[in-house]
């Protein structure tokens, strides 16, 4: 079996360069549909394939609109700032939706009477779409409007997972801690927890994609002037498709990255698994 992986490694390589190699043949087939819908070889009626900016264009476009310009009295706020104004939203949402989302997973994973008395609650409002909830938020709350949207967009997955991480403890992992000796509190720190960790943190992988995705609806509903959001709804208005573009390929980078760190932290902190 070992010598099976040691070919198949050889055979395939690096995952990395293989994760490269598949952006840069999508970037390639981006640029070749582009050039050619452009110079009239390929035509679909459904889409307006010249228009959409080639990879370069939207390179272009990206690095030169980076910084914050000024002309006059009107700002014209850069890339790096959206960024910054949406990364901090989503963590200040990411981390409210952890303080209680986390807490009632846990209650509700541990108690009988605590899933009965508020799964119903949480499964009727769960159910509702995040960006179904901009419009109380908009009318409710004078500042975190956003904010609050991440928050609903993450709390759910968090609840849900953890509480699915407790049930799923082994129960010989908690008779022995209680022949041992263990408290409640103590069978709930030195056990049920550590055993959960790894629940938790997919909850957190699955809520910080939501989040990220409810970040940007909500900017651009909300009509907030710094975000990604609303730099690509903004774009977009004034015709400007390959800043719209380029905007859009910086929330995906995001997204993926912030993904990729999730998933460093499991594997630090799960070494055991």
């Amino acid at each position: 079996m070992r010598d099976l992986q040691t070919v198949f490694k050889s055979k395939y390589g690096n995952k990395y360069a293989i994760q490269l190699l598949s952006i840069f043949v999508f970037i390639l087939l981006w640029h070749v549909f582009v050039v050619v819908a452009r110079e009239g070889i390929l035509s679909i009626p459904i889409f307006r394939l010249s228009d959409i900016p080639t990879p370069s264009e939207t390179g272009f476009a990206l690095i030169n609109s980076l910084f914050t310009e000024q002309h006059g009295p009107v700002i014209s706020h850069g890339l790096i700032d959206h960024m910054i104004a949406s990364l901090t939203r989503v963590v200040e949402g990411f981390i409210l939706a952890f303080i209680v989302g986390v807490p009632i997973g846990l209650v509700i994973g541990y108690s009988r009477v605590a899933e009965n008395v508020l799964s119903p609650v949480i499964e009727i409002t769960r159910q509702i779409p995040p960006m179904a909830w901009i419009p109380i938020a908009l009318f409710v709350f004078i500042y975190g409007r956003v904010i609050f949207i991440v928050f609903i967009g993450v709390v759910f997955p968090l609840i849900l997972n953890t509480s699915s991480g407790v049930k799923s403890v082994d129960l010989k992992l908690i008779e022995s801690a209680q022949t041992m000796g263990a408290n409640k509190p103590q069978i709930l720190t030195k056990v049920i927890i550590p055993a959960s960790l790894p629940s938790i943190l997919t909850g957190s992988r699955i809520g910080l994609g939501v989040g990220w995705m409810c970040i940007v609806a909500a900017e651009m509903l909300a009509d907030i002037p710094v975000g990604l959001g609303y730099h690509v709804w903004n774009m977009a208005y004034i015709g400007r498709y390959a800043e719209m573009v380029a905007t859009m390929c910086v929330i995906g980078l995001i997204g993926y990255l912030m993904n990729g760190a999730i998933l460093i932290t499991d594997g630090r902190l799960l070494k055991w698994r």
